[in-house]
């Protein structure tokens, strides 16, 4: 079955990489695509950037509003979507040639049962020359009913590795603005998975198709609010899902509280960060212990430079790379220690939610 894939790229002041973000869209090996750019209030070059490529390519299409955030930036390219699938994409991210045509074959594989509203992909971290800088997460086999998974250990990752049917997206009510109109934007993305998961099931390609940029400037590296957003998402999701056990809800609060701490240390906020690390003990002692023992060392020895590892001389561009490299890659021991008690955990929840 050939679907339309209708690709949305929420852009602000997007000037330096659109061109190339929308390239990689625009390259993808299944062609039945559409590709909606909303110009989210930008002040630079953005939209004169994406109305050359809409000139030159019928697939492209352009709307502008005035800066209302990235959430709402997404709902307007969902609702105005003429596809049955929706795929988001950051405007300063990349993808394989093949990220949508591996989506949507494992989605066919589905096409019967409404209960699978998606599917996410691996990816891999670039810096602004498209050069990779690390790996996210490999999970093992973390598909079909995922929410307690998803909960602790945030395995989606960011919003450019989804593709999701459009009527799952506009039954859970699409991304929330209220977490930008009271200044904690930034895990909008995690909200909407969050949401999904707890109502559908949800695939996943195991290739690294995404390259998820990390520099100086962008959304995710404004530290504070991002820790912020990170512990304000959980914490409403945690108010969503009643059913979820304490043992997952105090896993997934402390792993949202390790990040954090990272991150505020990252940005030598030590008051902030010092509560952080608290309310991780408090939620999860053994992962703590982990932090302090592992994580933290780490971040010494780099003198507090940027979570991702330094860039190799010979670092390789994302395009380049196959996106089998790496899945041999093994989880962190905690999330590995405890990913057959999750699955089986989302099994009880599945029973509850699929079998009423």
């Amino acid at each position: 079955m050939t679907h339309l894939v209708s690709i949305i790229i929420p852009a602000y002041n997007a000037e330096r990489f659109i061109a190339r973000t929308l390239s990689s869209a625009l390259h993808q090996t299944f062609r039945n695509i559409e590709v909606i750019v909303v110009d989210d209030g930008s002040t630079d070059k953005t939209r004169f950037i994406v109305a050359d490529f809409s000139a030159s390519d019928s697939r492209v299409r352009l709307f502008s509003t005035i800066n209302r955030g990235v959430a709402m930036a997404r709902n307007l390219g969902i609702e105005n979507a003429r596809g049955t699938h929706v795929a988001f994409l950051d405007a300063d991210d990349l993808w394989h040639p093949t990220k949508i045509d591996c989506q949507v074959n494992a989605l066919n594989d589905h096409v019967s049962d409404p209960t699978w509203a998606g599917v996410y992909v691996f990816n891999r971290f670039i810096d602004e020359e498209d050069r990779v800088v690390g790996s996210g997460e490999v999970t093992v086999d973390c598909r079909g009913y995922v929410l307690a998974r998803n909960f602790v250990m945030k395995f989606v990752g960011n919003g450019s590795n989804l593709l999701v049917r459009r009527e799952a997206a506009l039954a859970v009510g699409g991304f929330d603005p209220s977490f930008a109109k009271t200044g904690l934007g930034g895990c909008e993305d995690l909200d909407f998975e969050l949401k999904l998961a707890a109502r559908y099931r949800i695939d996943a390609v195991r290739l690294f198709l995404v390259g998820y940029r990390s520099y100086t400037g962008n959304m995710s590296s404004d530290s504070v609010r991002m820790a912020k957003s990170a512990v304000a998402t959980i914490a409403q999701h945690v108010k969503r899902n009643p059913s979820l056990p304490r043992r997952i809800r105090r896993w997934g609060v402390g792993d949202c509280y390790r990040y954090a701490f990272l991150l505020l240390l990252y940005a030598q906020e030590f008051k902030l960060a010092t509560r952080a690390f608290w309310m991780m003990l408090v939620n999860d002692p053994i992962l703590s212990i982990y932090v302090l023992v592992r994580d933290l060392p780490l971040m010494m020895k780099r003198k507090l430079t940027p979570l991702l590892p330094p860039v190799a001389t010979a670092a390789r561009k994302f395009l380049s790379m196959d996106p089998e490299d790496g899945l041999d890659r093994k989880l962190a021991p905690i999330p590995r220690m405890r990913q057959k008690q999750l699955a089986a955990d989302d099994r009880t929840l599945e029973q509850k939610v699929f079998c009423k």
